[in-house]
């Protein structure tokens, strides 16, 4: 299905704020068991002084682990190590089976520095600790005292705030998802009104829409969406008057115009071009041009005004019976295309022009020459033949000069 802005509004806004929670419960746990664990380590560090304030006596055994489980009664666990690692006491655990702790961090620390803190896993116990370790004197031997607190509690703790925290998250996640769905909606509402409009817009119904609120992007795309309506409208209506205007000029012309395109279609044939071809206007459009016009000199002049870009002129002729003579002007049509390749032809436009009482015409004026000439002919070579005659000698014959002088004078006349 397709997914809706509605939903992937609402559920990145929930996505997001669940991520911003997730993150909350993350830094706060960690605080909280940082807080909490600092706050095991002071308690360990009060009960320090204790232990320094009364240590025990460290050469009488059973005395010791008296002291260890008296100060184990404070909720911690408490352990008395020797110098080279042995457990002398512990209030938790026989010292017969615990092992050597010299390779503790916190006993390591207290008899180099005379104070030891660790958070760790107690191998003896089987759980996580936090430590702090004070070394004493014993005759003149170090002996370290390790106090340890079980982390359950500092996990208990955190856990109860934890618990509290996840409540009130939950909470906030079902506040904030009604609102970010509410406002997923709205502006998606408002998005599909401006898809309607634009679709609107692409069928031709030019309507503005209303006022958008909130004034904000929305709002101003509704706005530009209105102008780019009212001027696409205008746009459309002149164009619409300039189609009409166009239209009704070809169609009243009586030269055959048509318009093929770069692929040797036609695209426009005004009526004159059909009456031409004996073809029906509506027959002629969206053709290709070899299936209207059979004629071969037409359509090489067609076919050199697309291929070489140049206007080409000729002269054909239709009909046998009654035939018909016409001036062909095939002009390529061209437009800059947004590259630097320069002019590209698009198409071509033929315009016949019937000029059949032209050559009628000048069939008429060469007959009527020829008729004249023949007409001059005839008294110029006998005003020319007897003018020679009388120069050759005949001028002196008064038997005949006067005649042919007479013969001279009527072919002038038949002349004039």
């Amino acid at each position: 299905m397709r997914a809706r802005l509605f939903w992937k509004l609402g559920f990145t806004y929930l996505a997001l704020m669940l991520g911003v929670l997730l993150a909350v419960d993350w830094s706060a746990e960690r605080t909280l068991r940082h807080d909490t664990e600092l706050a095991a380590q002071q308690h360990l560090t009060s009960l320090d002084r204790l232990v320094q304030a009364r240590p025990p006596a460290f050469d009488n055994p059973a005395a010791l682990h008296d002291w260890a489980a008296w100060l184990a009664r404070s909720g911690v666990r408490t352990t008395v190590i020797a110098a080279d690692g042995l457990v002398l006491a512990d209030s938790d655990h026989d010292t017969q089976t615990m092992e050597n702790h010299s390779d503790r961090p916190e006993f390591q620390q207290a008899l180099a520095r005379g104070e030891g803190d660790a958070i760790r896993h107690s191998a003896t116990l089987d759980r996580d600790l936090v430590y702090h370790a004070v070394r004493l004197d014993s005759g003149g031997h170090p002996v370290v005292v390790r106090l340890a607190l079980p982390l359950a509690q500092v996990s208990r703790a955190v856990a109860a705030i934890r618990h509290q925290l996840l409540l009130t998250s939950l909470l906030i996640l079902a506040v904030c998802g009604i609102i970010s769905l509410i406002f997923s909606r709205a502006f998606a509402g408002r998005v599909d009104r401006l898809k309607d409009f634009s679709l609107r817009i692409a069928h031709g119904d030019f309507h503005p829409l209303s006022s958008e609120r909130p004034e904000d992007e929305l709002a101003d795309l509704g706005r530009s969406l209105n102008e780019t309506a009212s001027r696409m409208d205008a746009t459309i209506r002149t164009l619409t008057e300039e189609r009409n205007r166009s239209s009704a000029i070809l169609s009243s012309m009586v030269e055959g115009v048509a318009v093929i395109d770069a692929r040797e279609r036609v695209v426009f044939c005004n009526r004159a071009f059909a009456e031409i071809l004996n073809l029906d206007p509506a027959d002629c459009e969206n053709r290709p041009l070899i299936e209207v016009i059979r004629h071969r000199e037409l359509l090489s002049t067609i076919h050199t005004a697309l291929v070489d870009a140049t206007s080409a002129r000729g002269e054909v002729e239709f009909g046998t019976v009654f035939p018909r003579s016409f001036a062909v002007t095939a002009t390529p049509v061209e437009t800059r295309p947004a590259g630097p390749a320069g002019l590209a032809t698009i198409g071509a436009v033929a315009v016949l022009h019937d000029i059949s009482e032209l050559r009628r015409l000048e069939r008429v004026r060469q007959d009527f020459v020829a008729n004249v000439s023949h007409e001059f002919k005839t008294p110029l070579t006998a005003i020319q033949g007897f003018a020679e005659t009388l120069l050759g000698g005949a001028l002196e014959d008064e038997k005949n000069n006067r005649r042919f002088l007479e013969i001279i004078r009527d072919q002038s006349i038949r002349l004039a």
